[in-house]
């Protein structure tokens, strides 16, 4: 359950008004906040794509959120930690989650990192 939420959660896509929108995926299968490779827990791959996408545009909230959940599902908890608050230290925007429903990129990192501790203290 704790691993669905933080997909669910995580991966994102902007919709703010200043930001990029979202490309819809092609026939080539640019997916580019590796949202494929996270369902099918391709961490590698995901990592790489995310990576890259950061390079480009170290301020990519949803690459950041992505990437959180990448090192979490593979036990890089304190890397992730430190993903979110990053996201916790950039601009709050509106993103939709894989579902369809509006979340804000605070509560998204929040979320996480509450999750994160919930899952520490059992």
């Amino acid at each position: 359950m704790t691993k669905l939420f933080a997909i669910a959660a995580a991966c994102t896509l902007p919709i703010a008004a200043h930001a990029a929108p979202y490309p819809e995926a092609n026939p080539t299968g640019y997916d580019p906040y590796a949202a494929d490779a996270i369902e099918r827990a391709d961490y590698a791959a995901a990592e790489d794509r995310l990576m890259r996408r950061l390079a480009e545009n170290n301020g990519d909230v949803s690459a950041m959120l992505n990437l959180a959940t990448v090192m979490m599902e593979t036990n890089r908890a304190a890397r992730a930690s430190s993903m979110l608050e990053r996201v916790l230290d950039a601009e709050n925007v509106q993103l939709t989650s894989v579902d369809g429903q509006p979340v804000w990129s605070h509560d998204a990192a929040t979320a996480s990192l509450r999750g994160r501790v919930m899952i520490g203290s059992r």
